[in-house]
């Protein structure tokens, strides 16, 4: 069985007796999946004595939890995180799933360059989809304000065309007039 948790990790841990705990892994166990946290659940053991210069008694230690239990806490973020895996270098290396760190030390550099040039990528991208959006909206802009003008000035054109008619119309009413009283 794989274990994401390593010797020597910050661990919290998110189920059982101790949940929102945490502690340094002490040991690890792969083949039963088990890690032994510091402080972390703790269990009394009564020891008989053997002999005369032997103590017994109550002796608490702490004992081995489920790896599912727990999970690795970033040096970077401070977060508790699952853990993906990369290959730097030609090594798989930890990474923390929130904030893109290595959670192995001796590759925490090499993965934050990779994580600046990713980052600025991604800015490049996001600069370019606004320098879309923007132009876009320009021409739905200007496109609305040909509109407009083009509205505009069919509506003053048919104004002048019905005040042409009202006007020609207005001079043969005023021409039947006075030829009909003429007519009388």
């Amino acid at each position: 069985m794989k274990m994401n948790i390593k010797k020597g990790d910050n661990v919290l841990v998110i189920a059982g007796k101790d949940k929102g705990k945490s502690g340094k892994v002490l040991e690890t166990s792969p083949k039963d999946g088990k890690v032994l946290v510091e402080g972390i659940n703790i269990v009394t053991k009564h020891k008989k004595p053997r002999s005369q210069q032997d103590k017994g008694g109550i002796i608490k230690k702490p004992a081995m939890i489920d790896s599912s239990n727990v999970q690795v806490i970033c040096g970077v973020c401070g977060k508790a995180t699952r853990v993906s895996h990369k290959d730097v270098n030609g090594k798989n290396v930890r990474i923390c799933k929130k904030c893109g760190a290595s959670l192995d030390k001796e590759f925490v550099k090499t993965v934050k360059k990779d994580a600046k040039k990713a980052e600025k990528i991604a800015k490049k991208d996001e600069k370019t989809a606004q320098k879309a959006e923007n132009t876009e909206k320009e021409v739905k802009v200007e496109t609305k304000t040909t509109e407009t003008k083009t509205v505009k000035k069919a509506a003053t054109s048919k104004a002048q065309t019905a005040g042409e008619e009202k006007k020609t119309a207005a001079k043969t009413t005023t021409k039947k007039s006075t030829t009909s009283s003429k007519a009388e």
